[in-house]
């Protein structure tokens, strides 16, 4: 954790490896300034809290096979997903949130017992998960770290004496970590449960975490990453400006971007952008204009011509080829292009610590073109170097 916190520019990740004589797996916990997770542990080390991961590592065999996430209750998840969009209007599940959480009518200060909302918010948020949860099992793995986290709450519930604990989780482990320690075992008087132990690769085992520079590119759910949100930069903007702000930010950089590459962007075309997404907030409910409301907006008065296939925002997943270019503009200004620094303090993994030292040796910072001179030894040298990057495929440096 000390690590973790020594004062990074986000967005950055935990790069988890494991190898044994059965398997390999390898995996990326990112963190943006957003992430539940990161405003969990800076602010509970703010307030002096104390702060512990609760999940079972990345390298456990609990994680394997993630391609079907939740197995038995797959089948309800893709259920009440498309009720839920049926009864709201909408087209994926990346839009049904925006609708319900992102874009939500925020609470009338005068009428409301919770001018913040996060009451109501809270319990929209169980509903929601609730629903989709239901009475379905989850598959072992996923009971596995169900019944790991469970014992991490109720042994901080006993050490904490009546203090607040606060558990921050993925939704679809709300219902089932709630059941498990509010059930008959946790209110037996005499039990007694001490913290959980954090289980260690068997000792043939190569593992290790360490942290890694990230990116808003490869944290965008457009360019692949499942788990991701769509438009990070826009969230970004959403999160340290409020939505008036985000939106003016994401029609400047259409704007800019489309310009640059000699595509003319009009007054008035902005103009009818700007009132083709209030037009659509309003009639969607929305105080302001939501991230689709603007898309949509900037689509309907930026494209001349028709499209073949529906808007990419009306799908989860990867931009698809042959999208075309002002729309392939319009997620990549939602995307940003922020890039993440780890702390100079920071340990490195040991082909990172290692090929920063030989490019150092050798003056290769890659600040500009490079010319190598092959009749000389030192440039005979640099090819070598690059060579092996580009034969061991180091991202990066190829």
């Amino acid at each position: 954790l000390d690590e973790l916190l020594l004062g990074h520019e986000l967005p950055v990740a935990v790069f988890s490896h494991y190898r044994d004589a059965a398997r390999t797996t390898t995996s990326w916990t990112p963190f943006c300034a957003y992430s539940p997770e990161w405003v969990a542990l800076t602010e509970g080390r703010a307030a002096g809290a104390q702060v512990r991961f609760i999940d079972l590592p990345a390298w456990h065999p609990a994680f394997e096979g993630r391609s079907n996430r939740y197995a038995d209750a797959e089948a309800r998840y893709v259920w009440a997903t498309v009720r839920l969009r049926d009864r709201f209007g909408v087209d994926c599940a990346d839009a049904l949130w925006d609708r319900l959480f992102e874009a939500a009518d925020p609470p009338d200060p005068d009428t409301s017992p919770d001018p913040d909302g996060g009451d109501a918010l809270a319990e929209r948020l169980a509903l929601y998960f609730d629903v989709l949860r239901g009475d379905a099992g989850a598959d072992p793995g996923d009971r596995a770290r169900e019944e790991y986290m469970a014992g991490w709450v109720r042994a901080s519930l006993a050490e904490a004496g009546g203090r607040p604990v606060l558990v921050v989780t993925g939704g679809f482990h709300r219902p089932a970590l709630r059941a498990l320690v509010e059930g008959p075992l946790a209110g037996t008087p005499d039990r007694k449960e001490g913290l959980p132990e954090v289980p260690r690769p068997p000792a043939d085992a190569v593992a290790g975490s360490h942290l890694v520079p990230y990116s808003f590119h490869r944290l965008d759910a457009f360019t692949g990453y499942q788990s991701g949100m769509p438009s990070p930069g826009y969230h970004q903007d959403l999160w340290e400006n409020g939505p008036l702000a985000a939106g003016e930010a994401l029609v400047r950089a259409v704007t800019g971007r489309l310009r640059a590459r000699g595509v003319p962007v009009s007054t008035a075309a902005l103009i009818g952008a700007r009132a083709a997404a209030g037009g659509l907030a309003a009639l969607r409910g929305h105080t302001c204009p939501a991230r689709l409301d603007l898309f949509d907006g900037l689509a309907g008065a930026l494209l001349d011509e028709a499209v073949d296939e529906p808007l990419p925002w009306t799908r989860h997943g990867r931009l698809r080829a042959g999208t075309h270019p002002v729309l392939a503009e319009l997620i990549a200004a939602g995307r940003g292009d922020r890039t993440g620094r780890l702390h100079p303090d920071t340990p490195l993994p040991p082909l990172v610590r290692d090929v920063t030292e030989r490019l150092a040796a050798l003056g290769l910072d890659f600040s500009g073109p490079v010319t190598l001179r092959l009749t000389e030894p030192s440039g005979r040298e640099r090819g070598r170097l690059l060579h092996r990057l580009r034969i061991l495929g180091v991202p990066g440096y190829i």
